[in-house]
């Protein structure tokens, strides 16, 4: 063994004891996917947001 991987050494084996780790305590966790609406949607949805509460508002202004 050269005199530089005798000088690494600690540290390689440190981050394979991390990893390992990792991989052993988050390997259970569970994988979540979503999907990102696109700008169009989510622009439609405001609108239709804004639409429903100005009409709400109206609704109480005018049984009043």
């Amino acid at each position: 063994m050269s005199l530089k991987f005798k000088r690494h050494c600690p540290l390689l084996v440190l981050l394979m004891l991390v990893m390992v780790a990792l991989v052993l305590s988050m390997g259970d966790q569970r994988i979540v996917a979503y999907d990102v609406q696109d700008n169009a949607q989510v622009m439609k949805q405001n609108i239709y947001l804004a639409q429903a509460e100005i009409f709400s508002v109206l609704g109480t202004l005018g049984g009043h």
